[in-house]
């Protein structure tokens, strides 16, 4: 099996793009691409609110760097209240839990 970089969208043909955009068109997390300007030091863009098209370039050219910023599991997503979404280790026990329940009424 070959693993095959993800084609990421085309560049549309606007003069400015906001943050969402240019997270989506380098296909990244808001969280990851805020983490990684605080760890570099590094504001890209006008003041953080709007991005050019060299912005969206030179994000998808760095965009390897983004990685250890973002949890595998979730990939950084947040549940319907905004809390984070619970990591591999909080799911196995839950799960773990809910088996253990269905195997106690199941026994009786």
């Amino acid at each position: 099996m070959e693993n095959k970089p993800k084609q990421l969208l085309p560049i549309p043909a606007q003069r400015y793009f906001t943050l969402d955009e240019l997270c989506r068109l380098a296909d990244i997390s808001t969280e990851q691409f805020v983490a990684w300007q605080q760890t570099h030091g590094v504001v890209i863009g006008y003041g953080g609110q709007h991005y050019t098209r060299a912005d969206v370039i030179k994000i998808r050219q760095l965009r390897d760097s983004f990685k250890p910023y973002l949890d595998p599991f979730t990939r950084n997503q947040v549940d319907a209240d905004g809390n984070p979404a619970i990591n591999a280790i909080e799911t196995r026990q839950q799960i773990e839990k809910i088996i253990d329940n269905l195997n106690s009424v199941l026994a009786k």
